[in-house]
């Protein structure tokens, strides 16, 4: 496979995304299954940016304007997966790189799957269809667990940041796909191990109790 066939450009304009999140667009990579294109919805952020003025005034002057969060996540990936933490591999989708493409600077992330190859469910989905059960919640636990120990900071602690599925190596598990890095401009998650610790837990047991709601929901359902 050439460089150019990885990293572009690629053209996305008769690409359909396989999913959709907040600012972005995730499309499968034209060249190489494994991966994924995850570029930026600039519609989405007029929009966010809108209601919200004085971060629309302070974020014209950050250079690389809407692909900063790109930054955070390669920084948050290289931080976590360098330092000594207790965790042999920690369960993140893992970054390649970027790449141009006909929509604009796309991310290039690993692809977890399901057996057949398709994108991975979310733990979202797998609530949704009720199949989250009591020996699950057990691998959450320890996904969770995980994270922390290997000091990831997290920005949205939500369901459908988390694959369950194959990744390029075939393991089988858990995977953080979204909503990693740090973004305040005071970064004392980032600062502190602990902090940041006591803050998944919140979290997460915030996550497990909308859950266990959705899942009684379909069950009566």
């Amino acid at each position: 496979m050439s460089f150019q066939s990885v990293f572009g450009p690629l053209d996305l304009n008769t690409e359909r995304p396989l999913a959709t999140g907040g600012d972005r667009h995730i499309f499968q990579h034209p060249h190489a299954p494994s991966l994924l294109v995850k570029v930026m919805d600039m519609r989405a952020r007029a929009v966010y940016l809108e209601a919200r003025p004085f971060k629309r005034w302070y974020k014209q002057y950050q250079r690389e304007s809407a692909y900063r969060v790109y930054l955070n996540e390669f920084s948050e990936y290289v931080t976590t997966t360098t330092r000594p933490s207790g965790v042999w591999q920690v369960p993140m989708a893992r970054i390649l790189g970027v790449a141009q493409t006909t929509l604009g600077l796309g991310l290039l992330v690993e692809k977890i799957t399901d057996p057949a190859g398709n994108i991975a469910p979310t733990v979202a989905d797998l609530a949704k269809q009720g199949k989250v059960d009591d020996t699950f919640f057990g691998q959450l636990d320890e996904f969770f667990e995980d994270l922390a120990d290997a000091h990831v900071v997290l920005h949205d602690v939500s369901a459908s940041n988390i694959a369950c599925g194959l990744n390029a190596d075939g393991k089988q598990g858990l995977y953080l796909i979204d909503g990693f890095g740090v973004l305040p401009l005071v970064p004392l998650y980032a600062w502190s191990k602990s902090l940041n610790r006591m803050r998944i837990a919140r979290k997460y047991r915030e996550m497990r109790a909308a859950l266990l709601r959705r899942i009684q929901g379909v069950d009566r359902a």
